[in-house]
C-alpha cells in the first residue's frame, strides 16, 4: 500500500505549531508518519513537539540539531532519516505553519499514486475554484524569483517555492545525499538535481494547483533578503548550467 512520510522543518515555531491538527490527520490516515525537524530552536518548539508526539508516538518523530542549520539542511536531513528509519513508498514535505493543510498535501499524494509520476510539485495559483491567501510581497518576491529563474537557469516551474513536494522513495536518496549550495532557493537547487538526473521535468513530475493555500504570520523572510536570494541564482547558475 502506498504510503507518505511528511517531514516538517521547525525552527522557533511554538506559536504556529498546530498539534490538534497534526493529530486529527493521522487519525484520518493511516498509511502518514511525520518527521519533525527541530533546527535548533531557541523557543519552546520542542516541548511542543514532544507533546504532540506523545499523541501518537509510533507514527511521529523528531529529529534536533543542536545548532540552527538552515532549512536546506533541516529538509535534507528530515529526508535522510525518514529514507533510512522509515519504509514509507513517498517522501515530502511542508511547512510548519502549515499554510497548506496536511490534507491537501494527501490530496497531492493521491494524484501522484494515481498516475506514472516520480514526483509532484504544489503550485499556488489563484483561480476559480481555490483559496490562496498570500501576503502580496512574498507573492511578487516569488513571481521575481521564478521569472529569473526561468531565464537564466531555464526551468519552466511556475511557482518553485511553493513547500508541497513529494517524491517517490527511489529518488530521494540521491537528490538529497549532498548538502545544498543555497539556503533561501534550495527548493529551485532541488528541481535542478532532478532536472539533471532524471531529464525533463515533465517527463518524471508534475506541478499541481493547489486548492488552499493561506499565508501565516511569522515567517523569517525580510525584504532585504532578496538580494541574497538574486546572488543565489548565479550559485544556481554556476552549478547547474546545463539544466537544459
Amino acid at each position: 500500500m502506498p504510503s507518505l512520510s511528511i517531514i516538517i522543518p521547525c525552527y522557533n515555531e511554538e506559536k504556529r505549531l498546530q498539534g490538534k491538527v497534526i493529530q486529527d490527520f493521522l487519525s484520518d490516515k493511516g498509511n502518514i508518519s511525520i518527521v519533525f525537524v527541530n533546527d535548533g530552536s531557541t523557543d519552546k518548539t520542542r516541548e511542543v513537539l514532544n507533546d504532540i508526539q506523545l499523541s501518537n508516538p509510533s507514527r511521529i518523530s523528531i529529529i534536533t540539531h543542536k545548532k540552527r542549520m538552515g532549512k536546506a539542511e533541516a529538509v535534507r536531513s528530515g529526508f535522510l532519516e525518514s529514507l533510512k528509519t522509515n519504509a514509507a513508498t513517498h517522501h515530502g514535505f511542508i511547512d510548519a505553519d502549515l499554510s497548506i493543510s496536511p490534507t491537501e498535501l494527501y490530496r497531492l499524494f493521491e494524484i501522484l499514486i494515481t498516475n506514472d509520476y516520480k514526483f509532484i510539485l504544489g503550485s499556488r495559483i489563484k483561480k476559480v475554484g481555490s483559496k490562496i491567501i498570500r501576503n502580496e510581497w512574498r507573492h511578487f518576491y516569488s513571481r521575481v524569483i521564478a521569472t529569473i529563474v526561468g531565464w537564466l537557469i531555464k526551468l519552466d516551474v511556475y511557482d518553485t517555492q511553493c513547500s508541497a513536494k513529494i517524491f517517490e522513495k527511489e529518488m530521494a536518496p540521491s537528490l538529497f545525499a549532498e548538502k545544498f549550495h543555497t539556503k533561501w532557493l534550495f527548493d529551485v537547487e532541488l528541481l535542478c538535481r532532478i532536472h539533471n538526473i532524471y531529464g525533463d521535468l515533465n517527463a518524471s513530475g508534475i506541478e499541481e494547483p493547489v486548492k488552499e493555500w493561506t499565508e501565516k504570520k511569522g515567517s523569517k523572510l525580510r525584504w532585504y533578503n532578496f538580494f541574497q536570494i538574486l546572488k543565489e541564482v548565479f550559485t544556481l547558475r554556476k552549478y547547474y548550467r546545463h539544466s537544459r
